[in-house]
């Protein structure tokens, strides 16, 4: 017996999840889709004529969303788990980064309240590529700037968002 199978690595039922299992992503995705379609309605319409509806983006985040959770909960239904991307037990590590990038989700909703857009989306974008494994000035200072700078241009100056 190897050591990957004496540690539990790639042993038949860590690697192999039923079609139920499969869905748990797409259908969550799906739910949190709809979810933001659904609060997309209660953004208010501005009383002076725009070229796009506040409720624009939201809606269109959101139809992306439930389409794309769809066409992954039918390539996984279909493919029936040939495709090579064995699914594998959650690690501790794994949750933990998961959560975290939940957590800066909603503290960037709470930072941009008391901060400036820029300012609140380069702490974000840098915390994300923290946590997702992004070391060194480029990954942590460079694209956070660039991701803020880019953003920032094209909802206030070509758009017109106030932020």
């Amino acid at each position: 017996m190897s050591s990957d199978q004496t540690a539990g690595i790639g042993t038949a039922p860590e690697r192999h999840a039923g079609r139920a299992y499969r869905l748990v992503g797409p259908l969550a995705s799906l739910a949190l889709g709809i979810l933001l379609l659904l609060l997309t309605q209660y953004v208010k319409e501005p009383d002076i004529a725009t070229g796009l509806s506040p409720r624009w983006w939201p809606g269109i985040l959101g139809a992306t969303v439930c389409l794309l959770s769809i066409g992954v909960a039918v390539k996984d239904q279909v493919s029936d788990g040939k495709s090579g991307d064995e699914l594998t037990t959650p690690t501790r590590l794994g949750m933990i980064r998961v959560a975290a990038v939940i957590g800066a989700a909603f503290g960037y909703g709470v930072l941009w309240y008391f901060l400036d857009f820029r300012v609140a989306t380069f702490v974000l974008v840098a915390g994300l590529s923290y946590i997702i494994g992004g070391r060194g000035w480029r990954a942590l200072l460079l694209f956070p700037f660039l991701v803020s700078l880019v953003l920032y241009a094209l909802f206030v100056l070509l758009l017109k968002v106030p932020l």
